[in-house]
């Protein structure tokens, strides 16, 4: 069995490669969901985030004030890399757990894997090969404009808190430019189907 890791930064359309799996029966495990997990209410970890970031990070119904976390992290790196500290172990555990799972059934040739922060979490040990979605600068920023509701600057500046585009790029297998339509994208997520379902 083959593990394909999918990342890219805000923006880049990566959910939008991951839907267009699922649609088409694919597994696709989901780091995001993974972590909201580790974070869910009662856990051990959001025990630690209102240790570490104050109580006024948990809603009055002991939930994780996912809004008011994001605006600190992504307007402070050492807040950043504390949170990641706090969550990443308890997912790669979870993702480690779940792979192994996929693997002894015997079911399935490949599965993906949604990480958006792969490289930096150092996931994509867990991966055999690593898609990279990306689209041009202007175009990612107008859609998370459009998406969050958010300025240009916002958008800017959490696109300067993740690792840089052509880091992740350099250490990808396939470069996915989502800069056009969907037609074109799904052409391509096609093409390397076709590519990776004769590497299993």
């Amino acid at each position: 069995m083959k593990v394909i890791g999918i990342t890219g930064g805000i923006g880049s359309g990566k959910s939008t490669v991951s839907s267009y799996l699922k649609d088409n029966n694919y597994v696709v495990m989901d780091m995001d969901q993974y972590a909201k997990g580790v974070t869910a209410k009662g856990s051990p970890a959001l025990d630690e985030i209102a240790e570490v970031f104050g109580s006024d990070m948990i809603t009055e119904d002991g939930e994780l004030d996912r809004k008011r976390m994001a605006s600190v992290v992504f307007s402070d790196a050492e807040a950043k890399n504390k949170l990641e500290r706090i969550v990443t172990d308890r997912v790669y555990e979870m993702t480690v757990e779940e792979i192994e799972r996929y693997r002894t059934s015997g079911k399935y040739d490949i599965i993906f894997m949604d990480a958006p922060i792969l490289f930096e979490t150092g996931s994509e040990k867990l991966t055999d090969f690593v898609w990279f979605v990306t689209a041009r600068k202007e175009i990612r920023i107008r859609r998370v404009m459009e998406r969050d509701g958010v300025s240009a600057e916002d958008v800017e500046a959490r696109m300067a808190s993740q690792m840089p585009e052509e880091v992740k790029a350099g250490r990808s297998d396939e470069i996915i430019d989502n800069s056009g339509g969907i037609t074109e994208l799904t052409g391509k997520i096609g093409e390397l189907l076709e590519k990776y379902a004769g590497t299993v």
